[in-house]
């Protein structure tokens, strides 16, 4: 029931015109994957194999929400989704949740969703996450908790950049100020030093829901 309710939370997350959104629950039956997505997992633990399925079943339906029939979405050389042409897409998983957001390439640039359990990090991972700063802007709030904020942050960020750049870079490349909802790149990786993404976080049934949402420049 818990994660019944988190979907129904999560359906309630307001987002602009032209986007598909979508949860499903983690599925160990794999019978709602085409062949190719099946062949990807056929090494993969149960429990992959359960977020996969689920990832594919939400992302399938994000993508009729946007008017697109069901595909496949295989995984790519590089582990990533590859959405069909002309879709930009994002897939994310925690708490046992999946979720999927897609939309038309022609009016987003990068999307990247990311849903974490809203837990602090070990301690000994936060240096390796964020610095002071990012983690004073989140104050009063614990440095554990403000950790997981940020690695949600910059885990969304990333994947609306990489479908665009195919830049692989670690989490000292960008700079979170989540108060003003902005992620800065404070490397020359990636979009470059200085670009500047947009992120929208929000605490959602004990989940933390981050969203990458990139628009194409006005014409």
């Amino acid at each position: 029931m818990e994660t019944v309710a988190r979907i129904d939370t999560l359906g309630c997350v307001d987002l602009p015109d032209g986007l598909g959104w979508a949860m499903a629950q983690p599925q160990p039956d794999t019978g709602a994957l085409f062949p190719e997505e099946r062949a990807a997992m056929a090494r993969a633990v149960p429990t992959r194999v359960a977020e996969f399925t689920g990832g594919r079943v939400a992302a399938r339906a994000a993508l009729a929400r946007i008017g697109l029939p069901p595909v496949a979405i295989p995984v790519g050389d590089d582990r990533a989704p590859a959405w069909p042409e002309g879709v930009v897409g994002s897939i994310s998983h925690g708490g046992g949740v999946c979720v999927a957001v897609v939309g038309r390439a022609a009016a987003w640039r990068g999307l990247g969703v990311d849903l974490e359990p809203d837990a602090p990090l070990p301690p000994d991972l936060v240096a390796e996450i964020a610095v002071e700063a990012e983690l004073a802007a989140l104050a009063p709030m614990g440095q554990g908790h403000a950790a997981t904020r940020v690695f949600s942050a910059k885990e969304a960020a990333y994947k609306a950049q990489y479908p665009e750049t195919r830049a692989v870079f670690g989490f000292d490349a960008m700079r979170a100020d989540l108060p003003t909802g902005v992620m800065r790149m404070v490397q020359d990786t990636g979009p470059g030093l200085g670009a500047v993404l947009p992120i929208r976080q929000q605490v959602l049934g004990g989940l933390i829901l981050s969203l990458c949402l990139v628009p194409q420049p006005a014409k």
